[in-house]
């Protein structure tokens, strides 16, 4: 798994004083991001092919509050035929507890064509390089 730290701030905090859920989001959007750039480089921004988003669930497991540091642990669990699988998780940096967890599923996708492509062998070549697998 790679781990991206993540900045906390002052906005993401609520009235309760933690984190609120739907910044989660984003914290996983960066995680996904740097994953997909030291692998790949800027090859899902510069091209027709790229993978998009098509699911994703979380689970809340801890609270995570403004002063804590976090970092963001993702990898990528299965590849198909047109998908990516990846595991992702908040941790608390200094204690390594998991604050939130998220499943999500990426697709093979052609801007210009609009439409669903299968991942290409150099992009599954990297990804199991990388995870080992």
């Amino acid at each position: 798994m790679l781990t991206t730290p993540v900045q906390i701030r002052f906005s993401d905090v609520d009235s309760f004083g933690h984190v609120n859920n739907s910044v989660y989001w984003s914290y996983f959007d960066v995680g996904r991001m740097d994953y997909l750039h030291r692998l790949f480089a800027d090859d899902f921004e510069l091209h027709d092919e790229t993978v998009i988003l098509v699911h994703a669930e979380a689970d809340y497991k801890e609270q995570t509050r403004l002063k804590d540091a976090i970092a963001v642990r993702t990898g990528v669990t299965g590849i198909g035929e047109r998908s990516i699988k990846m595991r992702q998780e908040i941790v608390n940096a200094e204690t390594g507890n998991v604050h939130a967890s998220s499943y999500s599923v990426l697709s093979g996708f052609s801007k210009a064509m609009q439409k669903s492509i299968p991942i290409k062998q150099e992009w599954r070549s990297k990804i199991e390089a990388f995870e080992k697998m």
